[in-house]
């Protein structure tokens, strides 16, 4: 039986700002309306008998940054060095956002040499192999710090993933395909094996190393062509399942990695693109048997498009598992503000209430570009560190909603206050309801909360002013315009 789901229309998303500045030019306030209406109330009705899935992790990558990030030693504070803030941002649960999962890029030995059309060195990466299963394990020394970090700040959901096999693998020799009229895939099928072979060598000795690997993803984004830029490899669907097979055969091999799951198939939307994929997937009997979860990316898909992708689910009968394994804006120009905080919220409020995504991970947690990208920015000449908007938006999810967490029906009468709401045992091993609150209307907005008592209520307000500022609340209580507020509390019989 299908469960019947409520599914809340979302606000069309604000204007958004492309030009870049300084922080200051982009943290200024825009216009407010305005306005002699009251306040009005949003009521929002909860149902901790109505349950979802159960979330798993929130999590980002460390692609295109920790390599270098990963070896920023200068001070940033007396206590902290400067990557040892950023981690602190990232991973701790009590000073920084509590991310539970993270992605380590595991590099194709991309140079300046073998793909010179990877020009910006952020987006090259080592491999570890000297040749053929001949390895340096002290290479990606940065990155591999930053990965160590995340594991000692508690993190045991780590994702191994793969843009391109190791350039000694591809038929050009570099981490891209070649500029053809026709999208070709740059790994010939006869080097399937050698590919399997290092990715799991590299995951063997990761697990050696202490590393909780929990994943292993060897395709990413097939469906667009990567002729350069960074590190990426098209695979049309009939390669891809090929491909995937060549990975469980050799999985179910190796003893060690019996708990390790891997991940596909990646792709870079929920539509579009991807559907002839998805097809090919679902006629292939050894990868149906085998895979119960799917992780994709939401990049470029709209509200409709994902309602579209699971009701396409329940009509084949497709009984699989949701992850959202990489999304960020894709637009031009650094924003700091709660406008692209905001726009954030609402793709994870929509996976989460649409597709019931057992996980969400961000992109590149960190940036030094001028677009809409990391959590946090870097001036790479100074190595100023400025967080955004985004990340605190994302710690009112992921600070609060932990592993074992189950979604509970959450209903909101307002169509510009979006709403989630999870239920789980903190480590007092209380039984505590996490809602998340949306406003994205220029106005404050009183809030009634129907259908659960509760003892307390502590707020944490993320809006233009505050970065999950602590208070505490009742069940009327007023919230601040263009906010994510998260709300916990124990709960208590009505």
């Amino acid at each position: 039986m299908i469960k019947k789901r409520t599914l809340l229309i979302p606000l069309v998303l604000l204007s958004i700002l492309t030009a870049c500045g300084t922080v200051e030019e982009n943290t200024q306030k825009e216009k407010e309306p305005e306005t002699d209406e009251v306040i009005e109330t949003a009521t929002i009705t909860l149902n901790t008998a109505e349950t979802y899935q159960t979330i798993e992790s929130f999590g980002a990558s460390g692609a295109w940054w920790s390599q270098d990030v990963g070896g920023w030693i200068e001070e940033e504070t007396a206590e902290l060095s400067k990557r040892e803030y950023i981690a602190e941002l990232l991973f701790d649960p009590l000073e920084g956002i509590g991310l539970t999962s993270y992605r380590y890029n595991l590099g194709a030995g991309s140079t300046l040499q073998n793909s010179p059309r990877i020009e910006d060195p952020w987006r090259r990466a080592e491999s570890f192999e000297e040749g053929p299963e001949v390895y340096d394990w002290s290479k990606d020394e940065n990155a591999r710090w930053m990965l160590k970090t995340a594991v000692d700040y508690g993190i045991d959901d780590i994702y191994l993933f793969v843009n391109s096999p190791l350039t000694r693998l591809t038929k050009n020799g570099s981490a891209y395909g070649d500029q053809l009229e026709e999208k070709r895939s740059n790994l010939a099928p006869e080097n399937y094996q050698a590919f399997a072979n290092y990715v799991y060598d590299v995951t063997e000795h990761f697990l050696k190393e202490g590393i909780p690997v929990t994943h292993v993803s060897p395709i990413n984004e097939p469906q667009w062509d990567w002729t350069g830029g960074q590190e990426g490899t098209y695979y049309d669907p009939a390669e891809v399942v090929a491909l995937l097979e060549v990975f469980i055969e050799e999985k179910q091999k190796r003893l060690e990695l019996k708990q390790i799951a891997l991940s596909m198939p990646e792709l870079g939307e929920w539509a579009n693109t991807s559907k002839e994929y998805f097809e090919a997937i679902i006629e292939n009997d050894t990868l149906m048997n085998y895979f119960d979860t799917w992780e994709v990316h939401s990049y470029w898909t709209t509200y409709v498009e994902k309602m579209n992708f699971k009701e396409w689910l329940d009509e084949k009968e497709i009984d699989v598992t949701l992850k959202m394994s990489e999304w960020t804006e894709m637009i031009n120009g650094r924003d700091y503000t709660m406008d692209s905080a905001l726009n954030l919220a609402n793709e994870m409020h929509d996976d989460l209430t649409i597709l019931d995504v057992v996980a969400w991970q961000y992109w590149i947690a960190v940036s030094s570009y001028d677009y809409r990208d990391g959590l946090i920015y870097v001036n790479l000449g100074s190595k100023e560190i400025i967080p955004t908007k985004r990340l605190w938006g994302m710690g009112n999810f992921s600070k609060f909603i932990r592993p074992g967490y189950t979604r509970v029906s959450a209903i909101s009468d307002d169509k510009e206050v979006n709403v989630v709401s999870f239920l789980g045992k903190n480590e007092a091993n209380e039984e505590e309801l996490i809602t998340v609150l949306i406003n994205n209307s220029f106005q404050e907005k009183e809030i009634d909360l129907q259908g659960v008592g509760f003892d307390e209520i502590i707020s944490y307000t993320t809006d233009s002013e505050s970065d999950l500022k602590e208070s505490i609340a009742s069940q009327a209580l007023t919230i601040p315009r263009q906010s994510i507020v998260t709300l916990k509390s124990v709960t208590t019989n009505e």
